[in-house]
């Protein structure tokens, strides 16, 4: 079954000074293992991307500054989206004020796939500088984020979706992918095991392989969200 989640409801376990974690998918993410992060100001997470998978990390809100053996000392803002290799060791320091973090590690860790993966390193993009590819037919933008052609692999599809008021994607499921959606400016109303939710900042919704889903858009000024498919190469039947 799908889940609406409220992140400010989440239950937060605390991973070192200054450092929550609560988890989003759980034990229902057989393909992703998706948390939201916070980091105090001046704390410091430290971590890794597990063997056999590609982590992300996106920047919900604050300012964090990001370490890793190809790339040192990178500040994100609100907006910025980050991908790693496997086997890369990193650190998250908070800077001015506390920083709320979106990770998605695809696929879980201590579990194998045989999708190519990301091997560049560490790759960081802002939502705000990454073209908008608009989708007419649909009445929708894409930002890609994290696919096969941004960074060549296959373990996730990542990407900013933007509607208008009068977007609609109809009922539908992916048999071979499990499905995340992070709302960020507007509304969005969600169907959730055939319940509607009107989501916005602060809420996401996910959906393991095989669920039903829709999403509507509400405001006038618009709505955009992070959505998330993994593995990258999927189905969609409505």
């Amino acid at each position: 079954m799908g889940k609406f989640i409220d992140f400010d409801q989440a239950p937060h376990q605390e991973r070192g000074s200054g450092i929550r974690v609560a988890p989003i998918t759980g034990a229902e993410g057989r393909n992703m293992a998706a948390e939201l992060i916070t980091v105090a100001r001046g704390a410091k997470l430290e971590s890794s991307v597990p063997s056999g998978s590609d982590r992300h990390l996106f920047v919900l809100s604050g300012e964090a500054l990001l370490d890793a053996p190809a790339l040192r000392g990178k500040t994100m803002s609100s907006g910025a989206f980050a991908s790693l290799q496997e086997d890369t060791a990193f650190t998250v320091t908070g800077k001015a004020t506390e920083s709320r973090l979106l990770s998605v590690t695809a696929p879980p860790p201590g579990t194998r796939s045989a999708a190519r993966g990301f091997r560049q390193g560490v790759r960081v993009v802002s939502i705000h500088e990454v073209p908008a590819v608009d989708v007419p037919q649909s009445r929708k933008k894409r930002v890609f984020l994290a696919t096969r052609d941004t960074i060549g692999s296959e373990r996730a599809h990542g990407m900013i979706v933007k509607y208008r008021q009068d977007t609609e994607t109809t009922m539908h499921m992916h048999p071979d992918a499990e499905s995340l959606f992070v709302f960020l400016e507007g509304r969005t109303r969600v169907t959730v095991n055939g319940t509607a939710h009107t989501a916005g900042f602060g809420q996401a919704a996910f959906f393991p392989c095989g669920d039903r889903h829709s999403l509507h858009g509400v405001d006038a000024a618009g709505s955009s969200f992070l959505e998330f498919h993994i593995p990258g190469v999927y189905t969609t039947v409505r």
